[in-house]
């Protein structure tokens, strides 16, 4: 027993005195490690702005009327001149400058060279699966064979002509309706073929057509533009002369005719005698739009009320612009272009509006034309179409001079 206890308290001294003095199999005092050196601040450069800017893709010295997209390939159509027969020409997407142009053969649809009237431009819109061409017609010698309408269809190379059922007859001659207009609604086709108050349906592709307002014949007022919500047609324009108009009807249930001639209610602003240009509204919201002769006006509650949100004078206007083409953007409803041109100083108008309508930059001295100086109506510039390309560009379609010098443009819109 006293022997146990020796031991112990050796082996407790050995291990006091190791620990005091530590040991050969003890690993190395830990080394002072390197402190992280400060990084340079991360320089963040600001994306370049995004300006507003308008550039060129094509040009003509005819006047061009419209830009349709259709099967991968751009359309635009052009006037006759005093040479020429009027044309539309195709570009395969996406449109550059350095895009080649071929035209699309026209078949009995093309308008002769001008001759002794005025110069005509043919309309082209995709409407369903198709596009349609719309053109003026004349009872003359050299052009009352003319269709007025006419259509490309997916199975053919040229335009074909669709009008068999627009030619009529009264007790003293026959003519041709022509249509300035063809929208696609619920299954059925409606233009405004006659002009002044005519609204015509077709449910058989335009073989034949029948009467939903005015009659099947022409009109001396101009014609009327139309649009339709759910089931209700709205319809504006000036007839008689000098009497502007803005009304809307109910449709009955196939669509074939007004479920009555009473007008729906609507409030509207003292119009006074200006012209509607155009109604039109954004996909996807409660906004309606109808321009006007001098003025755009807006409806926020799907077109039952409607307030001006561009109104200029009769007199001392700063300017007068007739707006006829509106595009509300695919990916951006709130971003709107509108485009026409400014009768009071006879140059281009085009301005655009990134909170729905509400205020307008105008940048209408962009406008090729803009700057012309000349006291004849063909001298005046304008924008005749606002389209989106399927790549989602603006396409702007202007002519310099009401009679010639077609430019395809495109559109940049800047971030203020």
């Amino acid at each position: 027993m006293h022997q146990h206890f020796k031991n112990t308290a050796m082996a407790v001294a050995c291990a006091l005195l190791l620990a005091a003095c530590g040991s050969s199999h003890d690993d190395p005092a830990p080394q002072p490690q390197p402190q992280p050196q400060p990084q340079p601040p991360v320089v963040v450069t600001p994306p370049e702005p995004v300006v507003t800017k308008l550039e060129l893709l094509s040009s003509s010295a005819r006047a061009m009327d419209s830009v349709a997209f259709y099967r991968g390939a751009a359309y635009v159509s052009l006037a006759n001149s005093k040479t020429e027969g009027s044309a539309v020409l195709r570009a395969t997407l996406p449109l550059t400058t350095a895009s080649s142009w071929s035209p699309v053969g026209m078949g009995a649809c093309g308008m002769a060279p001008q001759g002794d009237f005025i110069m005509r431009a043919p309309r082209i819109k995709m409407v369903g699966e198709n596009m349609w061409l719309m053109q003026p017609w004349y009872d003359a010698p050299d052009t009352m064979n003319e269709p007025s309408t006419c259509i490309l269809l997916a199975s053919s190379a040229s335009f074909v002509p669709r009008d068999q059922d627009l030619k009529v007859c009264n007790d003293y001659f026959c003519e041709t309706l022509s249509m300035q207009d063809i929208k696609l609604h619920n299954n059925r086709l409606y233009s405004n073929a006659g002009g002044g108050s005519n609204l015509l349906t077709s449910k058989d592709n335009g073989a034949t057509w029948q009467v939903v307002r005015g009659a099947k014949e022409s009109m001396m007022c101009y014609s009327s533009k139309f649009h339709f919500i759910g089931d209700r047609v709205f319809v504006g324009g000036e007839c008689p002369l000098d009497m502007a108009f803005v009304e809307a009807y109910q449709l009955n249930a196939d669509g074939s005719a007004l479920a009555s001639e009473e007008k729906l209610p609507l409030t509207l602003p003292e119009m006074e005698n200006r012209n509607v240009q155009f109604i039109d509204s954004v996909p996807g919201t409660q906004q309606v739009f109808i321009g006007v002769e001098g003025g755009l006006m807006r409806s926020e509650d799907n077109g039952r009320s409607f307030k001006f949100v561009i109104h200029e004078p009769l007199s001392d206007a700063k300017g007068y612009p007739y707006i006829g083409a509106f595009l509300a953007l695919k990916d951006k409803p709130s971003t709107l272009v509108i485009g026409g041109f400014d009768k009071m100083h006879g140059r281009p108008y085009l301005a655009w509006s990134k909170d729905g309508g509400t205020t307008w930059t105008d940048i209408s001295a962009m406008v090729p034309g803009y700057a012309n100086k000349g006291g004849d109506e063909n001298s005046v510039g304008s924008v005749s179409a606002l389209m989106q390309d399927p790549q989602g560009r603006i396409i702007v379609v202007v002519n310099e001079r009401a009679d010639s010098q077609g430019r395809l443009m495109q559109l940049t819109l800047g971030d203020k």
